[in-house]
């Protein structure tokens, strides 16, 4: 008997975590609370760490690294 009730507990959490993943997809705003201020969302006028991390969540480079710090183009379709 404390075998089914906790399969069917297990199963119900399953559900429950499938909905609330589901709920998280459909989502259209991100809402992003900051435990302090940053000075700028100007990824060329960032001198603080915290603008910069800001400034990197929002905006892609034109290059970035693969796993091996090779340079890849990321927003850039070509370069000579």
């Amino acid at each position: 008997m404390a075998r089914a009730v906790h399969r069917s507990g297990l199963v119900a959490l399953g559900i429950a975590t499938a909905l609330m993943a589901s709920c998280a997809f459909a989502a259209k705003d991100v809402v992003v609370a900051v435990g302090s201020n940053f000075t700028t969302l100007d990824p060329y006028d960032a001198n603080d760490t915290l603008s910069q991390a800001v400034a990197k969540s929002f905006y892609q480079g034109l290059f970035g690294l693969d796993k091996e710090m090779k340079l890849k183009n990321v927003l850039a379709e070509s370069y000579t």
